[in-house]
């Protein structure tokens, strides 16, 4: 089956952008990386929600492992093949979910509302997951979310929200895995590297009618629908921020150069300044952001980067673990990410009627509660001379499969008030201690050690107390005291002002 979409390509790159920027590396890595926008705003926030929100068991990769009945150790969540034929059977297949995904309590204007009082200065929405269904209203791809399921353009009415409240605008893409992510027959659809992932015979439905659906073209044909997927959410909306899942790497070199040309050019003809990530190497880190998966840096880096989180107990919305992450944790790795020049994605995880579960919401409140009273040590700072210190030791996880950049994963989570990590604004310092130490606690700030630093400190206060702070020099750094009366919010974090001269 041949899919006539490469004249599709051509007319999007042709008609719809200019020509400054060309699909050359040379000329490509010219791009600026990261905008002073980016760079100041340190958290955002999207959402999973798609048609794998219908079953909600075990993770967004719900519709590839339906179909695998070998898959080892029962990765992401439990055995989702037997789970789901258990459940519904053999003869469903991931298509007979579209029309259960419903959307009835899907409100952009709720949900933005919702993403900005937590403290995101960017927003954004899912655009296309692995599973190749398209969350606006495409031309180029009739498994979309107007057509079928709710019936709602989502990216646009974010989008639209987004704007209203003059917010950054963000769409995620996790669509360059979509070409090998329902199992193929062997002999059948080939693509470059992927040939042990093939099956004698599969469950996936063969007709004609779902090739797109179920990546089952040839290998040219899914490049080109890659691109004409991008081109068309570029067009309609250039969004701020085009983030990149894995999947990217098993693109063409070519389509990639050229989507970045056209969101380039785009971006230029509108004025706006955009940024693209990387989850690997699949753009060059001089014209792209670093990504790296619920992780932190070891040490500061030169450059600003981005991680990401899960506000639920997985990606999506899972009925069976109806958790969410704790507002305390987030602010205190929020405060790590931040002071090693980091910035962090949260994601939360809707159900199919469009509902964000309450615990998800509660968190994103914890969360906003805090950023209200001390964001001003987030948002706009940039690194201290050292990011911090403390007890707390965050180690490389050797097992992660993909430990690009020397990411770390281990101890995160275990953060805790003998933990200090430090931003800087301007003539400011901020000293973020993570968690309450207790009522007139001494603590040692080991980042003005240095004699000179020591020396210019004007004046130390706590944000959200009108106590004044008792401190004094000292040759291994400051020492300071806690408040006799604990701030507001302050179990997550206590944030030091250290004004200098």
């Amino acid at each position: 089956m041949k899919i006539a979409l490469i004249g599709l390509t051509l007319l999007c790159a042709g008609s719809a952008f200019s020509e400054d920027w060309k699909p050359e590396w040379e000329n490509l890595k010219q791009h600026k990386a990261v905008p002073q926008w980016f760079a100041d705003a340190k958290l955002g926030v999207y959402f999973h929600w798609g048609v794998y929100s219908v079953p909600a068991w075990g993770t967004e990769w719900y519709p590839r492992w339906m179909y695998v009945p070998d898959r080892p150790d029962n990765l992401w969540g439990g055995d989702v093949y037997e789970y789901h034929r258990k459940t519904y059977g053999p003869d469903v297949h991931y298509h007979d979910y579209i029309d259960k995904w419903t959307g009835e309590n899907f409100d952009a204007a709720e949900w933005v509302d919702m993403f900005e009082n937590m403290g995101a200065k960017f927003i954004g929405s899912i655009a296309e997951h692995h599973d190749g269904i398209s969350l606006w209203d495409s031309q180029t791809n009739e498994w979309n979310s107007v057509k079928m399921g709710p019936g709602i353009d989502v990216v646009k009415a974010i989008a639209d929200e987004t704007h209203k409240r003059n917010l950054k605008f963000m769409a995620t893409f996790h669509h360059g895995f979509h070409m090998m992510f329902y199992p193929k027959i062997k002999g059948k659809w080939p693509r470059p590297g992927y040939e042990e992932y093939y099956y004698d015979e599969v469950d996936v439905p063969q007709d004609p009618k779902y090739a797109k659906l179920y990546g089952n073209l040839s290998y040219d044909d899914a490049n080109d629908l890659w691109l004409a997927k991008l081109d068309e959410v570029i067009d309609a909306h250039c969004p701020d921020y085009i983030w990149m899942d894995f999947g990217q790497r098993y693109v063409k070199e070519s389509h990639r150069k050229q989507f970045l040309a056209n969101y380039f050019n785009k971006a230029a003809e509108v004025g706006k300044e955009v940024v693209v990530n990387t989850k690997g190497d699949f753009f060059p880190t001089e014209l792209a952001v670093v990504n790296v998966e619920r992780a932190t840096m070891q040490d500061i880096t030169s450059e600003v980067w981005i991680t990401d989180f899960i506000l639920g107990s997985s990606w999506c919305f899972n009925r069976e673990k109806r958790t969410a992450i704790e507002p305390s944790e987030a602010i205190r790795v929020l405060a790590d990410v931040v002071s090693k020049n980091g910035v962090m994605l949260l994601s939360a995880g809707p159900m199919a009627d469009g509902t964000i579960p309450e615990e998800q919401v509660k968190a994103m409140e914890g969360i906003g509660a805090w950023m209200k009273l001390y964001g001003e040590a987030i948002y706009g700072t940039r690194p201290f001379h050292m990011f911090g210190h403390g007890p707390t030791e965050l180690k490389r996880d050797e097992a992660d499969a993909w430990n690009e950049y020397g990411k770390i994963k281990k101890g995160i989570w275990d953060l805790m008030e003998d933990d200090v990590r430090y931003t800087t604004k301007g003539k400011t310092v901020y000293a973020i201690q993570l968690g309450w130490p207790g009522k007139n606690k001494e603590i040692l700030l080991e980042g003005f050690s240095d004699p000179v630093l020591r020396m210019r400190v004007k004046s130390i206060s706590v944000l959200g107390s009108s106590q004044r702070i008792k401190w004094k020099k000292s040759s291994k750094g400051l020492k300071v005291r806690s408040p006799k009366e604990k701030p507001a919010e302050a179990d997550s974090a206590l944030v030091y002002k250290i004004e200098m001269r």
